[in-house]
């Protein structure tokens, strides 16, 4: 019996019409908040971070779990932290000087373990100046910076904005470079996230499973990008928007082309 819903939210739950972000359909809302009030658990599963729990709690009415900043921070229904895991700063300098020797306009953000925001950019890297193609998510966003050359201590995953155009060869480099020693996934046409080796949506939804008493059979999950795979290859009842790329949606064990889609196929095969 299916027992727990996870899904991502720009471009799967938050996905309106052609908006990746625009909130949460009338579809998606009634599906997900009848399964809650028939004894389901739903979480959600992003690179945002820990607020969007607060979120999505308030827009669909009813609590959800969270699996934030792509498995970095795991919080039950009731936002209690399962677990956490932490980088150092020396891997942030260390991406710095990556960014530095291959030329890559883009900016890096992080959160230390005193909640402050850190990051390495400016008024003239992406996406402070937004380029042609530029995603309109960013249109109305600045990053903040944060000195962070004299910082010691913990950070939270990585997240490199970079110019669209540069994205493919961005995540090609730092694959090469740091495959085995950091987790590397896209999560948006501009945005590469680097975490801890081994820590993803994967990793937060065998966490969030252990902590709830639930095994793989009795989930179902939810994604659309490059940052879905760990979820597709952990849990087998996988589901992929079916506007993301042929790869992404090979991995799936089906494309759907909405949440509320996915939980009902998943619910008629599970029981």
């Amino acid at each position: 019996m299916l027992k727990l819903l996870v899904t991502d939210l720009d471009g799967t739950l938050l996905k309106i019409g052609n908006e990746l972000s625009a909130g949460i359909s009338d579809e998606n809302r009634e599906a997900l908040t009848g399964f809650v009030r028939e004894g389901g658990h739903v979480a959600i599963a992003s690179s945002r971070g820990p607020d969007a729990q607060t979120m999505i709690s308030g827009l669909l009415g009813v609590p959800v779990a969270a699996i934030g900043m792509n498995g970095f921070i795991v919080l039950d229904e009731e936002g209690e932290k399962i677990s956490e895991h932490w980088m150092d700063f020396a891997d942030f300098a260390e991406l710095v000087e990556f960014i530095q020797k291959h030329q890559i306009n883009g900016s890096l953000i992080t959160r230390g373990d005193d909640n402050g925001a850190y990051g390495y950019g400016g008024e003239e890297t992406y996406p402070q100046r937004l380029t042609p193609g530029s995603p309109a998510i960013r249109q109305n966003w600045r990053l903040e910076f944060a000195d962070f050359a004299y910082r010691s201590g913990r950070c939270s995953k990585i997240s490199l904005f970079v110019e669209p155009g540069q994205h493919s060869e961005a995540s090609r480099l730092l694959h090469a470079q740091f495959d085995g020693r950091f987790e590397i996934a896209a999560s948006d046409v501009d945005m590469l996230d680097v975490s801890p080796v081994g820590i993803n949506k994967g990793s937060g939804i065998l966490e969030l499973a252990q902590a709830l008493g639930l095994n793989k059979d009795e989930i179902a999950v939810v994604g659309d990008n490059e940052n879905d795979l760990s979820m597709f290859r952990v849990i087998p009842a996988s589901y992929c928007i079916d506007h993301a790329a042929p790869t992404i949606q090979a991995a799936a064990s089906h494309s759907v082309a909405t949440v509320a889609q996915a939980l009902a196929l998943a619910r008629e095969i599970k029981g």
